[in-house]
């Protein structure tokens, strides 16, 4: 199942569905669909497209054709060609699919682990002391999690590359692949701590789970072993609940990765 804008691609059933609305689309529409949506984001040539739809020793107007499948195609979506949303033409090369889009793949069904990226606790404040207490919470919480079979983290240098608010929560589990962000903050009153903690669905864009926790400073390294292990036993409880998500592409999620890194943009091939 392949899901795309407001519309789902069944492969095994060849059927479009938008909702619970199944769409007419016809047999060659619907392989150059399916093609697009086996390489999203990647180039499709005419040549490949036209060996797909017509068999060696089919005797056809292949461009004429080509044009004529993806007009209704086009159609059928509701895409300009002028302003694409979902299908861009690369005039004398082919098309490109552009939309997110999500897919299932085998072997990453409910049964598998969900891999979650833990980003970096912000705090409230600049002093070197509060830094160092989201710091420390950020790689607690890394650690106790890492105590669960059902979870797989992602490497603590690739989520700390990126930072909560910074980019779209689809966007940044496109690029770490990850089911989940963990996103944390600390605030001060005094010699009080109140800190914050949530569980974000990449696919959905949902916060599944939410924890605060108020705790007096002193002995940093208590608060911090506390609080941590407190949120990843609520964390794994909360994931062990929900099934994995499909896998989820996003244009351009190399770009994203890079800016969150600071460095310079890459352009989407």
């Amino acid at each position: 199942m392949i899901c795309f804008d407001s519309y789902e691609l069944d492969t095994h059933a060849r059927e479009l569905r938008r909702g619970a609305e199944r769409v007419r689309l016809q047999a060659q529409p619907f392989e150059l669909l399916a093609m697009m949506l086996e390489h999203p984001g990647d180039v499709v040539t005419r040549a490949a497209l036209a060996k797909r739809l017509w068999p060696e020793g089919t005797f056809v107007d292949f461009e004429h054709s080509l044009n004529a499948a993806v007009k209704r195609l086009r159609a059928v979506l509701g895409d300009d060609a002028r302003h694409p949303r979902l299908v861009e033409t690369l005039p004398r090369r082919g098309y490109r699919f552009i939309a997110p889009c999500t897919w299932s793949e085998p072997g990453r069904g409910a049964g598998g682990p969900a891999r979650v990226a833990v980003l970096p606790f912000t705090d409230g404040v600049r002093e070197p002391h509060a830094r160092a207490l989201g710091d420390g919470l950020t790689d607690e919480t890394i650690v106790h999690l890492g105590q669960y079979t059902h979870v797989e983290l992602v490497a603590r240098m690739s989520s700390a590359t990126f930072k909560s608010g910074t980019c779209f929560a689809r966007e940044v589990g496109t690029a770490l692949d990850a089911d989940y962000l963990i996103e944390g903050s600390v605030r001060y009153a005094g010699d009080r701590a109140r800190i914050a903690a949530w569980l974000v669905d990449t696919a959905s864009e949902t916060s599944v789970w939410t924890g605060l926790y108020d705790r007096c400073l002193g002995d940093d390294l208590a608060v911090q072993t506390d609080v941590a292990g407190r949120i990843a036993h609520s964390l794994a409880s909360a994931i062990s609940a929900r099934p994995r998500r499909a896998t989820a592409f996003i244009p351009r999620a190399r770009a994203l990765s890079d800016r969150a890194r600071g460095l310079s943009s890459v352009s989407g091939a």
